[in-house]
């Protein structure tokens, strides 16, 4: 009789413990999904917390992220790099404005002459940060900071090494603009420009 009684108790808070349960997360669930101010306050906490080249891209492109551009930009970094060094000129032009595939088709041209050979490795990225936008009625830019650990060596016909060291790493700060046209079908970024800090 005894465990009888305990057998029905047990399953009793059971079942109360089962409905319980459900009616809490239904309220939190209805509270959470009616009560937009806690979210409100996040979103107003991660706009304020942006900085204004951010904000002001986003007034043109709401669905701008961040880090998803950073992303992109850092695997830009790496292929331009990549195809500069061993001369890809087809792959170049998918990626430069035609001005600044002009200038790298010359440097590659030249060198190609001269008959040397330049050995770029990209060891890794230090940091990357966006530190700049702005419009123009037909085009939006984006400027980029990349801090990365590279190794450059330029070598002559005979391999002798004409510029750089094999063994040494050398800290690059560059400063990279992208840019795509406003009103086009074209949404790629293209390479705008490139300076050295």
């Amino acid at each position: 009789m005894v465990i009888l009684f305990v057998l029905i108790t047990f399953f009793l808070l059971i079942k109360l413990n089962d409905i319980l349960g459900l009616r809490l997360g239904f309220r939190i669930e209805k509270e959470n999904l009616y009560d937009l101010s806690a979210q409100n306050t996040v979103e107003e906490a991660t706009q304020s917390q942006e900085e204004p080249h951010i904000t002001k891209i986003k007034k043109i492109y709401p669905t701008f992220c961040e880090k998803d551009f950073l992303e992109k930009a850092r695997k830009a970094f790496e292929i331009i790099f990549s195809s500069y060094s061993t001369g890809d000129l087809k792959t170049l032009k998918t990626l430069l404005s035609p001005r600044l595939f002009h200038a790298f088709s010359m440097a590659i041209e030249d060198r190609k002459k001269r008959g040397e050979i330049l050995e770029g490795i990209l060891m890794r990225f230090i940091d990357s940060t966006i530190v700049e936008t702005n419009l123009t009625d037909e085009d939006l830019f984006v400027t980029v900071r990349f801090d990365t650990e590279q190794s450059n060596v330029l070598k002559s016909k005979d391999g002798s090494i004409i510029e750089g060291n094999a063994d040494f790493v050398e800290m690059h700060t560059e400063v990279w603009s992208f840019s795509r046209k406003q009103q086009s079908a074209d949404s790629r970024w293209y390479l705008y420009e490139i300076k050295s800090e």
